[in-house]
């Protein structure tokens, strides 16, 4: 060994322990006590937090904006604060800037539907009719998307869709299961 490791263990073990003067088989165990409440987050909550679908070449300044956006979402709908003033003045403001329209035809039933969610920056337009359509605009994320989509078997769509955003333009088309 080396000198100054022998120095070492030598000053280490030859002065007295500081830390207990109390004969070892005097003591007692320490028993902690344990806490069973509910986690902090549950399934159930982790489930509605988490993203519902991230696109491939995903930022993860988009992702993050997901999560903060339902989670904002989540907390809006449990927190007392909706109940305050303000908040049944932002709810009062999105109530009234919800408009549905129906009205039908010969053969068909179109539904056409408009709805700002102030609290969450989005506007949504949606027609039901001869085909389901629908125009998203996400403020924060200045992202407008279009979508025409039509059923070609029970739980089974056709979708055509369209993205416009500050990095680009993206256009898709899909086949939807409904589970």
């Amino acid at each position: 060994m080396k000198l100054i490791t022998k120095i070492s263990i030598l000053l280490l073990f030859a002065s007295q322990p500081a830390w207990s003067v109390e004969p070892i088989r005097k003591t007692q165990n320490l028993i902690m006590p344990v806490e069973v409440s509910n986690p902090f987050i549950s399934a159930d909550t982790s489930q509605k937090i988490q993203p519902r679908s991230v696109a491939n070449g995903a930022s993860a300044s988009a992702i993050v904006s997901q999560i903060a956006d339902n989670s904002f979402s989540l907390w809006w709908d449990t927190s007392p604060i909706r109940n305050t003033q303000v908040g049944r003045a932002a709810e009062k403001v999105e109530k009234s800037m919800k408009t549905e329209v129906s009205y039908k035809t010969n053969r068909v039933e179109h539904k056409i539907s408009f709805k700002v969610l102030a609290m969450q920056a989005l506007a949504k337009l949606e027609y039901k009719g001869w085909v389901n359509a629908a125009i998203n605009y996400d403020a924060r994320a200045a992202k407008t998307e279009a979508e025409v989509s039509e059923k070609i078997g029970a739980k089974q769509d056709v979708v055509i869709s369209h993205a416009f955003t500050p990095g680009g333009n993206k256009s898709q088309v899909a086949w939807r299961w409904n589970w």
